[in-house]
């Protein structure tokens, strides 16, 4: 009898059976959210063009907050429709969300707005992981490896939208095979017909002069390239924001966390030995000549010298040090010994980061206050208390450091953001104190840095109580005083032969009048109010 060998057509040998690749079974949450797509697929076309109303060509206006809470809202309603319970405990992500969200209508400061964006981006994923995962007992390690997979597997769903449309309406059908659906046909009919039209019209007014003209009359009272933007963005954001749904919709990410405590802590011990001793040297050293200074200087060297460097160094080395201690945290077995090394190596860290912000604000005080100076203060002040956290969790294992770590990052950039920092450092570069060390190069590199400044230092700078260079006899080096002349030369072009002050209220007379509703901001509003 003849083998039939067309029963395994892509198997060499028939006796032997084929591996069948099976697929892997949806979640629940993706059962739902295709079976409920005209809400998610409508709820996500009107959170696009919500979110293009509000921050189109607007990265700092009063619809902020509004696009803030708007994103919350649909949120929640969209994990209650895939039947994912409320976390009470989600309290301090939504109030951080909202305030970074609120702080961007408040100020003008552009390093604030990005950093700002980023906070919102950061908490809202930790938001939906939270909500999603339980996560009571994850660290950082888990968390980024968390955040990584939810971005990975959102980008894998960009077209989601399209292949659970086809699902729905193919079950709406199948429950109704009487019914005609019409959906398909349309949105294929409109899919044709827009690129259609774009190359016809290219044709036709290529043959005939005043149908051209006529075209590009009617084109230029649409503003095409606006309404290119606009409608560029809201399918951006229509398929990036139904594909975040998507993807949480899949669970994919494993809520246990495996212990990865397996090396030998005698490689972390010789390591951490080696460095905690040239710490302790350093340490020493730091007391002796730096906190104290008693001690003699190399020749050449004076005290305020040796105090304004290497602060920069230290900050690097206090980052190494705090990620050094968590990977001996995560990857080494427990040991008594590597314990009390790491104990010497954080508080060697303290006292590091002691000597950096000593040498920062010698340094501030002899020359300028800049943002970067600030940033790296504020740096210092949340590595001391991340650096105190991870302390205690050397010797408390259920220590919540992650947690920990988040509240103490938020709360201390949202203290920053609200601060306005521009404000600080023009009242402290034009306090009488701070001017009588500057000589003529640092006077002039400080006005220079100021006219940069944003809209938040203008209480300082154009008030003539706070800012010396506005008092009588002291005016700039073109006595350009009266800030609606310096507004007009602005607008004239001739700004680059006005001076420091000028240039900066050109800049804030720009922002005012390109300011409307939508993108309404309140430091730019009341830095207008003193122009005179």
């Amino acid at each position: 009898m003849e083998q039939n060998n067309n029963v395994y057509p892509n198997n060499p040998n028939p006796c032997q059976p084929v591996a069948v690749v099976t697929k892997k079974e949806d979640s629940v949450f993706t059962k739902r959210l295709r079976q409920q797509y005209p809400y998610f697929g409508i709820g996500s076309a009107v959170y696009a063009l919500f979110y293009t109303f509000c921050l189109y060509k607007n990265a700092s206006g009063i619809t902020y907050p509004f696009f803030v809470a708007g994103t919350l809202c649909y949120f929640f309603f969209s994990i209650q429709k895939l039947g994912v319970p409320y976390k009470r405990d989600s309290l301090f992500y939504i109030a951080a969300i909202v305030l970074l969200g609120a702080s961007n209508c408040l100020t003008a400061s552009t390093p604030l707005l990005l950093m700002n964006k980023c906070g919102i981006f950061l908490l809202t994923l930790i938001l939906m992981l939270h909500t999603v995962y339980a996560d009571g007992r994850w660290n950082l390690p888990k968390y980024l490896g968390a955040v990584c997979t939810l971005i990975g597997t959102a980008v894998s769903c960009l077209l989601r939208p399209l292949s659970d449309m086809v699902f729905y309406f193919d079950a709406q059908k199948q429950g109704k095979p009487g019914k005609k659906n019409y959906t398909l046909p349309i949105l294929a009919g409109v899919s044709i017909t827009v690129p259609l039209l774009f190359v016809t019209t290219l044709l036709l007014a290529s043959a005939d002069a005043v149908f051209l003209d006529i075209t590009r009359r009617f084109l230029q009272t649409l503003d095409v390239a606006n309404i290119f933007g606009v409608l560029a963005l809201t399918v951006v954001v229509f398929f990036c924001s139904y594909a975040v749904y998507a993807g949480l919709s899949m669970k994919n990410i494993s809520e246990d966390v495996r212990d990865l405590r397996t090396w030998e802590p005698v490689t972390a011990i010789i390591i951490t030995a080696a460095l905690s001793v040239l710490y302790l040297m350093f340490s020493v050293i730091q007391i002796l000549y730096l906190f104290i200074g008693r001690m003699q200087l190399p020749a050449g060297y004076t005290y305020a010298s040796y105090a304004r460097e290497g602060f920069f160094q230290l900050l690097a080395v206090c980052v190494l040090n705090l990620a050094l201690v968590l990977i001996c945290l995560h990857l080494f077995r427990e040991n008594t010994v590597l314990k009390a090394i790491l104990t010497v190596i954080s508080a060697c860290t303290f006292i590091m980061i002691l000597s950096s912000a000593l040498r920062m604000l010698m340094y501030i005080n002899r020359y300028n206050l800049t943002f970067l100076r600030v940033f790296v203060l504020w740096a210092l002040a949340v590595i001391f208390l991340l650096m105190a956290g991870v302390t205690v969790s050397i010797y408390m294992e259920r220590f919540p450091l992650f947690t920990y770590s988040v509240a103490i990052v938020t709360v201390c950039y949202i203290g920053l953001s609200f601060a306005h920092p521009d404000y600080w450092i023009a009242k402290y570069n034009l306090s009488p104190a701070h001017l009588e060390y500057l000589d003529d190069y640092d006077v002039f590199d400080n006005k220079r840095y100021l006219c940069g400044l944003s809209a938040d230092a203008a209480p300082v700078l154009l008030d003539e109580q706070k800012n010396p260079y506005l008092h009588a006899g002291t005016e700039t080096e073109n006595d350009a005083a009266d800030y609606s002349d310096i507004a007009r030369y602005s607008e004239q072009g001739v700004t680059e032969d006005l001076d420091w002050l000028g240039r900066y209220c050109g800049k804030i007379t720009a922002l005012r009048e390109d300011m409307y509703l939508r993108n309404f901001n309140f430091s730019v509003y009341t830095a207008g109010r003193y122009l005179r």
